[in-house]
């Protein structure tokens, strides 16, 4: 399964929560990064255009960059290192931001990985001695790998490294058996060159988000771009906005950054609220040792631990294909 780094959002009208309240309870959300705003005539508007695997597969393969790129077998330990050294992107390419990729491929040698839990790893990538990734937050990388046959396959990464790590930045990926980039990944030798790059389609809603209340809506590593714009608007002095994150996940041990998620809590004086959901059906039976909530995020949850409709709230959305059906339309639909 795939998950799309994008994020829908919206602003949350009484409107809206009512059809959500009409949706059946047992819908499981997933996020991916596309923005929507929730206008006064009933319609989802797009105020910038989102990804679809498509699209971007399709402004990809338009530019090219090429980068010697060697895949083989990694190595069985859970943690590996190599001291690479990462190069510059050559002189006088386009840029969408101030972020370190262009908008042509350029690729960047795998330095580390590091068993994170039973099905997932982090991937760091180096950077020149120094150097801040400097993504927009809110927006993601595009990443190209292979598939079986050899062929380019295409997928957007939201990093789980803030901007203020320098020297590299590290990817959270679930190891999926037949997931085309996470088999990728996990078969490349450290030392190998990955090519990256970030396009103004990648750019999304930005920080400060002008809301006094925002409510996350999280399934599975759809937690990155949650956690990717949770660091700043915890972090920064003076942002009083107050945030309440929803993040199901299948099992207690499929949680991702929890402690993170946790210190980020503390560190914002009260201002989010994270609860998790677990659970693999909506009447999920009681787990020996889980105090929180249990089944799937739903309406019910979304009403009782969510901000109440206003044109001063937005609700984040990131996660599973049937999230977005459910709660606010297919991202392809809004293409």
């Amino acid at each position: 399964r795939i998950i799309f780094p994008f994020i829908i959002v919206f602003s949350l009208h009484s409107s809206l929560l009512s059809t959500i309240s009409r949706s059946s309870p047992s819908h499981y959300f997933g996020l991916g990064w596309s923005h929507f705003v929730r206008s006064h005539s009933q319609s989802f508007q797009p105020f910038q255009p989102f990804h679809s695997f498509q699209s971007f597969q399709s402004y990809s393969s338009s530019r090219f960059i090429s980068t010697s790129t060697s895949s083989s077998t990694s190595s069985k330990r859970n943690h590996m290192t190599t001291s690479a050294v990462a190069m510059p992107p050559p002189e006088g390419l386009e840029y969408a931001s101030k972020c370190f990729f262009p908008t042509e491929w350029h690729g960047v040698p795998l330095t580390n990985v590091k068993q994170y839990n039973h099905d997932s790893k982090i991937f760091s990538f180096g950077l020149p001695e120094g150097r801040s990734l400097d993504l927009p937050v809110c927006a993601c990388l595009l990443l190209q790998g292979k598939d079986k046959e050899g062929n380019d396959a295409v997928r957007p990464y939201t990093p789980m490294s803030s901007n203020d790590v320098v020297g590299r930045f590290d990817l959270l990926v679930k190891v999926y058996e037949q997931g085309v980039i996470s088999q990728y990944l996990n078969n490349l030798a450290i030392g190998s060159l990955v090519p990256f790059k970030h396009i103004p389609f990648n750019i999304k809603a930005q920080y400060p988000f002008g809301k006094k209340t925002l409510t996350m809506i999280s399934g599975g590593t759809g937690i990155t771009p949650m956690f990717q714009a949770l660091q700043c608007l915890c972090l920064t002095p003076g942002d009083e906005t107050k945030i309440t994150l929803l993040y199901g996940n299948k099992s207690v041990d499929d949680i991702l950054l929890r402690a993170e998620l946790d210190d980020l809590a503390s560190k914002s004086n009260g201002r989010l609220n994270v609860v998790h959901v677990v659970g693999t059906r909506p009447d999920e039976p009681p787990i020996e040792g889980w105090d929180g909530e249990l089944g799937w995020v739903d309406a019910a949850k979304i009403e009782k631990y969510g901000y109440p409709p206003s044109d001063d709230t937005l609700v984040m959305v990131c996660g599973l294909p049937a999230m977005y059906d459910v709660f606010c339309g297919c991202r392809l639909s809004c293409l």
